[in-house]
């Protein structure tokens, strides 16, 4: 399967938390992701329910034709009680110890990294499963945690690799990926489109 990941839109809340908040995109955030990927013909587009990405995906499916699916699977990772807020809001290292070691240094009250890691695998796993081999592009609009994940899932990325990659709003990263002898998920990075 070919999938393409898109990162949401502009929000202008760089730097911030957002995982199960919720804020709208600004004022024609949609325009150059739409014109950046203008012209691939996704068979099916689904997406996080979160508004920032679901405004998203419609903008891009409109072209198309298509009707948008929503998929909770692909909603961000739940930062918990820093849920909103700013990196350097945080306590000195405490966001470096996160990205050091996520499941060692959780957010509090957030979701377990390794339950975002199954929840993304299995998303991956149910497109893989309705798709199949079938290689017309499928598009997923979610968020910046959530295709780490799907890299890291997919591709076998180590922890430590997954904040060297920039994944600003409106990024595509396109993977093949297939099912393994062992049911398990691999996958390779074809293509990384950045704004």
């Amino acid at each position: 399967m070919i999938v393409d990941l898109v990162r949401h839109a502009d929000t202008g809340r760089r730097g911030h938390m957002d995982g199960r908040s919720d804020p709208p995109l600004v004022a024609g955030a949609t325009d150059a992701p739409c014109r950046r990927h203008a012209g691939i013909a996704w068979m099916r587009i689904v997406s996080s329910p979160l508004r920032r990405a679901h405004d998203t995906a419609r903008a891009l499916a409109a072209p198309l034709g298509l009707l948008v699916q929503t998929d909770p699977q692909w909603t961000e990772f739940d930062f918990g009680d820093w849920d909103g807020m700013r990196g350097d809001a945080l306590a000195a290292g405490t966001l470096a110890a996160f990205h050091g070691d996520p499941r060692r240094n959780p957010p509090p009250n957030g979701e377990a990294w390794d339950a975002f890691g199954q929840r993304i695998a299995g998303a991956l796993q149910a497109l893989l499963a309705d798709v199949g081999g079938d290689e017309a592009p499928v598009l997923v609009v979610s968020h910046g945690g959530a295709l780490r994940m799907a890299l890291a899932q997919a591709c076998g990325l180590p922890l430590s690799a997954l904040w060297a990659l920039r994944i600003d709003y409106g990024t595509r990263l396109r993977l093949r990926v297939e099912a393994g002898g062992d049911g398990r998920l691999w996958g390779e990075l074809l293509e990384l489109a950045q704004p």
